[in-house]
């Protein structure tokens, strides 16, 4: 080919090879980029480190500020404490300036009527005493209280303590234990430990010391709490020394429980001073408490006679301390009871939390109140019962009875049934009030205050008691005997009015199928046939109004129960329904009046102005009044015609044995056990007049 020739090439070559190369291209920011990064580091880094000083400063600052902030702080709390306190101190200045003002009026105006005693030439003794303790403002220990006088009297200015510290102080100051001649704090005076007593740093007793020094010395260090803290630490501190005193008593330790009821009595008068300052927390501590107590002694129930003792492998004990064993068994379940009333005010869940979480003692209940029959005439005390029926009161509501368990709230109300039908006996050593009812017999406690003696100087040349003195029982005559069996009688049957008004709480409550079994229908019949005997051979008894209320609750609850089934066959025993017949016919065709002619004569005794004379029931004649408000001193010359018209309108057990509604609400069961034609034969039958 012509245009690719080999000289052309050769001549191309000379050509490019004469040709000068050009220099390489260069970028333009090549030179500046070289020398740029290290100045650019170097402000980065400085960048960098005032970032980091500034950061530095400003943690710096923030912590000062923080610091002073927190020490600004603490100093105005610091001074709101201190301004708190000063304003704690002026009250209590202000309030100690009030009582001496008070106080030195007071003596003022006794000094005035000594002076104006002696200058009309007849002096009396003052009702204060002469002590040096007394005339300084404070009553002696020993000494007894004031003897009340008539509202018209003279008195002098009153003294009012309005700081909560100083009203508990005086509460406990002046509590006794029902029918005691001394206060709990007269007996502390004269009780001491022959051993140093040291509670976990709390309190400390030191030996051969009145336990009443102890004991204020323990409340003179909680005056500045607030009342509910007060009574807290105050009913825990004492429990503590109780505690101590009952750990020694099982180590053998002589004479130790000789300050343990009276202690128990001041916790006691402490919980119950003002109930709204008692804590959930201090009432489960005064149950729990209550219950280990009682778990300490409830043997003694069984130690009845010689014979228990001696089976029951526990070594004998010197009487005066059975009497201080038994005394401590009482005053704590009324500290339990206490307690347990408290409670309810904290709403029915807290109740039911004690009972199911075990806080409230079951099997310790069942062996106060024991469903076997034996150990029932064995074991029983009425004082215990009557407490423990409190108890149980407390813990029932609408929706629920005692704990969740069934079968232990069954065997309550089998137990409670029992009461009835089996008489409680007069437990001998037994024989105290307690701390919240006057009702039964108190001469047990007599023996006390002799093992305690108000000046034990005189007798055994010591100032103090360390081990209870020794009493012996004492035989008591005809007319005493028959005096305590009165009180107990009485006492029982108040017991037995407020089982059977818990038992128709019980009844009206959602818990009606702890009655309506055909074992309790049975026995509620033979109660009301018991009561119904002996109120017909004892229709002048002065306790007779008590049976008549056990026979209405009682007929109440039948109709409750028969209500709900509507078939009475399936309730009861077919050998029961005889026994119903009986009983409620003795209720349904009984008279709603008095007949014409008694109260004829009632109107004329009462018009010829016997007023305190008894016609048909004294007692219930009286009580008729009472009910009535009706003033006896009245000079209106038509009132006695008035009062036989009241009197008249109370069922006395005699003449006019129920009153209408009973009458009525038998009628009722009645129609559901029997059909028109056989309640009408049954009326002629009942009714037939004399040919």
């Amino acid at each position: 080919m012509a245009l690719f020739d080999d000289d052309d090439d050769a001549l191309l070559l000379q050509l490019v090879g004469a040709t000068p190369r050009p220099p390489p291209a260069a970028a333009p920011a090549a030179p500046h980029h070289q020398a740029a990064p290290l100045p650019l580091f170097r402000a980065q880094g400085e960048i960098s480190i005032l970032r980091a000083q500034l950061e530095a400063l400003q943690n710096l600052r923030s912590r000062e500020v923080a610091q002073l902030s927190a020490e600004a702080q603490a100093l105005r709390l610091s001074a709101q404490e201190h301004v708190a306190l000063l304003k704690l101190t002026v009250d209590k200045l202000e309030d100690e300036k009030k009582f001496l003002g008070n106080e030195l009026r007071s003596l003022s105006s006794v000094k005035r009527r000594r002076v104006s005693d002696h200058s009309n030439g007849a002096p009396e003794a003052l009702q204060w005493g002469g002590g040096p303790e007394t005339r300084a403002g404070l009553p002696a220990p020993d000494a007894p209280g004031p003897a009340p006088r008539a509202h018209g009297a003279a008195q002098g200015p009153r003294i009012q303590l309005q700081d909560d510290w100083s009203q508990l102080c005086h509460h406990l100051w002046r509590h006794t234990i029902n029918g005691a001649g001394r206060t709990s704090m007269a007996f502390l005076s004269k009780i001491c430990s022959q051993r140093t007593l040291g509670v976990h740093g709390a309190i400390a007793v030191a030996a051969n010391t009145p336990l009443l020094s102890c004991v204020w010395d323990a409340l003179l260090q909680l005056r500045h709490l607030r009342l509910d803290k007060l009574v807290q630490q105050a009913c825990e501190l004492l429990l503590l020394v109780i505690q101590e005193l009952l750990r020694l008593h099982e180590q053998r330790e002589p004479g130790v429980l000789v300050a343990v009821p009276f202690l128990i009595s001041v916790v006691h008068a402490a919980a119950n001073f003002k109930t709204s300052a008692v804590t959930e927390s201090l009432a489960t501590t005064l149950v729990e408490a209550s219950c280990r107590i009682l778990r300490r002694f409830v043997h003694v129930l069984r130690l009845h006679d010689e014979e228990d003792e001696a089976s029951s492998g526990i070594k004998a004990v010197p009487y005066q301390q059975r009497l201080f064993e038994n005394l401590i068994l009482v005053l704590a379940f009324d500290v339990l009871e206490s307690a347990a009333v408290i409670s309810s005010q904290f709403g029915p869940l807290f109740s039911r939390h004690m009972w199911d979480l075990g806080v409230m003692d079951v099997g310790l209940m069942h062996q106060v109140l024991p469903e076997n029959t034996e150990r029932f005439v064995s074991s029983v005390q009425i004082n215990l019962v009557s407490s423990l029926v409190e108890v149980l009161s407390a813990s029932i509501n609408e929706n629920h009875f005692c704990s969740s368990d069934d079968p232990s709230n069954l065997r309550f109300v089998k137990s409670l049934l029992k009461v009835f039908i089996i008489d409680i006996r007069i437990k001998d050593d037994f024989m105290f009030y307690g701390l919240n009812r006057v009702l039964g017999n108190n001469l047990d406690l007599d023996k006390i205050s002799q093992a305690v003696p108000p000046e034990p100087e005189r007798l055994f040349n010591k100032t103090l008691v360390s081990i209870p003195y020794p009493v012996r029982p004492q035989e008591l005559d005809t007319q005493h005997s028959f005096t305590r069996a009165l009180q107990h009688d009485c006492h029982l049957l108040a017991l037995r009015v407020r089982i059977v008004m818990l038992l128709e709480s019980i009844a009206i409550s959602s818990r009606i199928h702890l009655l309506n079994l055909k074992e309790n229908i049975k026995s509620i019949v033979r109660i009301i046939g018991y009561e119904q005997n002996l109120i017909i051979h004892q229709p002048r008894s002065q306790l007779i109004h008590m049976r008549l209320t056990i026979i209405t609750v009682f007929v109440r609850i039948l109709f409750y129960v028969i209500e709900e089934e509507r078939n009475i066959n399936t309730l009861i025993y077919p050998e029961t329904l005889y026994e119903i017949f009986v009983v409620l016919l003795r209720i349904a065709f009984a008279s709603d009046s008095l007949s014409f002619d008694a109260h004829e004569l009632l109107s004329q005794i009462r018009a010829k102005g016997f007023t305190e004379t008894g016609v048909f029931n004294r007692s219930c004649e009286s009580r008729s009044r009472e009910m009535a408000h009706f003033d006896l001193f009245n000079p209106n010359p038509q009132q006695h015609t008035h009062l036989a018209g009241i009197e008249g309108d109370f069922a006395n057990g005699l003449e006019f044995p129920y009153d209408l509604d009973t009458i009525e609400i038998a009628r009722e069961i009645l129609n559901v056990c029997v059909n028109h034609d056989e309640a009408d034969n049954l009326y002629y039958n009942m009714n037939k007049e004399a040919q």
